[in-house]
């Protein structure tokens, strides 16, 4: 049994949620393979300005501000669905506090691709831009 700070700390899931690992952090030689089987929702966690942009070939754009109002959009997904979650990089957090929202949410099979669209892009991997 943990004891002091820890002990607070610690949430235990509710009934519902499975117990599981948790998001998983996957490189780009990953990202790939999932997306070239062709299974896999990518989430674009970044403004739509920046989605607009450019973004992974066929990603949904989720801004993670936009999390909670939009939710219903994928409560429609089996909760095993493979979901990979990307933002810009390195220098951004949106796609680990995404994952972690799907995952608090149930969903049990998802992926944070924290090389995001600046590796992604950089390693002329498919994309598509969006009218503005």
């Amino acid at each position: 049994m943990e004891k002091g700070f820890f002990a607070k700390a610690v949430e235990k899931p509710a009934p519902t949620q499975s117990v599981g690992a948790g998001p998983r952090m996957i490189q780009l030689e990953e990202a790939r393979s999932l997306y070239d089987a062709g299974e896999s929702l990518f989430i674009d966690a970044r403004h739509e300005f920046d989605y607009k942009l450019g973004h992974i070939k066929s990603a949904m754009n989720i801004p993670l501000k936009e999390f909670d109002v939009r939710k219903d959009t994928l409560n429609v997904l089996a909760k095993d669905k493979s979901i990979v979650v990307y933002c810009d990089g390195a220098e951004c957090n949106s796609s680990i506090d995404f994952a972690a929202k799907l995952y608090l949410g149930g969903f049990t099979n998802v992926n944070i691709f924290f090389g995001g669209w600046r590796e992604w892009s950089e390693n002329q991997l498919p994309t598509e831009q969006s009218a503005p």
